[in-house]
């Protein structure tokens, strides 16, 4: 047997009688909240927009998510090949997975300035998204953006968030994280879909705090078109990152690792003259090498979560 049918084979053992996400229910709880609507202003000219309050934009946002898993290895650890039985049972442990699926949520963003200052201006943003067929969910935030392109720090609310919802929401119009980081919670969710079950999911990320994700940002800001709009190339990076659950009973360890800027993402803002953002695209790459020991067994696998992101004029 050819390495490239035992991986194979080792994936349908551990993968064998997939399901499909539940799309219409949310995913977590307000614990994603804090960052799901990542920076645009990491991508402004560092000058305090002019709108007036009451001033507003509205986009149209599509965000379609593909996950895949790749390059399954299993083995025992003295380094034997591991038997069918065992992977059958490290696949009942972990409950049915969705290996590889891809979702596309729509809807829109919604930004007004209610207040402004010399010093800065404060956004309320809403952004609302939905899968076709099925119930949006809603999260609204309030952030302060100063003369220096940098936010304080968001107040988000809403509805528990949907499988596929942005990783780096910055691209479709909403508020910045903290310098160089970014919440991990999203992705996290997006990797334990493609291993487990709801209720092992759940054990899973029981009394776990996922140290952000570290973001390096680059952004190219064009001269102003004769319109007064500007166009920002932003690239960003991220990693390197890793995060350890399970080994309880039953549970397997896993553990987690997005090496140094491994991720990544790149597109294009457009800023209207008075500083809201008028459009967004982005082509976001995350892959994961996922090591998970359970049995006497190793099984290592790599998760990617591609993730595309338009915004227009709405």
């Amino acid at each position: 047997m050819t390495h490239a049918q035992r991986d194979g084979s080792v994936h349908r053992a551990l993968y064998a009688g997939r399901v499909t996400p539940t799309l219409s229910a949310g995913s977590r709880t307000l614990l994603l909240f804090g960052a799901l609507l990542a920076g645009l202003a990491h991508a402004q000219p560092p000058t305090l927009p002019g709108a007036a309050v009451g001033a507003s934009s509205v986009g149209r946002v599509t965000t379609t998510t593909r996950v895949t898993v790749s390059d399954v290895r299993a083995s025992t650890v003295d380094g034997s090949a591991a038997l069918p039985a065992t992977l059958a049972a490290i696949r009942h442990d972990l409950g049915g997975a969705a290996p590889d699926w891809s979702v596309t949520l729509a809807g829109k963003a919604f930004t007004v300035v209610t207040a402004r200052s010399v010093q800065d201006i404060t956004l309320r943003t809403t952004l609302v998204l939905g899968p076709p067929d099925g119930v949006p969910a809603t999260v609204r935030s309030t952030r302060t953006l100063g003369a220096d392109g940098m936010n304080g720090l968001a107040q988000v609310e809403g509805d528990a968030i949907l499988a596929g919802w942005p990783l780096d929401g910055g691209w479709s119009g909403g508020p910045a994280t903290p310098p160089g980081e970014l919440d991990a919670a999203p992705l996290l969710d997006l990797l334990l879909r493609a291993l487990a079950r709801p209720d092992t999911r759940a054990a899973l990320l029981e009394g776990v705090q996922a140290a952000p994700l570290p973001v390096q940002t680059t952004s190219t800001p064009s001269d102003p078109d004769a319109d007064g709009r500007q166009l920002a190339t932003v690239e960003r990076r991220y990693g390197p990152w890793t995060l350890t659950t399970g080994g309880r009973g039953t549970l397997p360890r896993v553990t987690f690792t997005l090496g140094g800027a491994a991720g990544e993402a790149q597109g294009t803002v457009t800023i209207r003259r008075d500083g809201l953002v008028q459009a967004a695209s982005s082509v976001t790459r995350v892959p994961v090498q996922v090591t998970l020991v359970s049995r006497g067994v190793q099984v290592t696998l790599t998760i990617t979560v591609e993730q595309h992101t338009e915004v227009t004029p709405g």
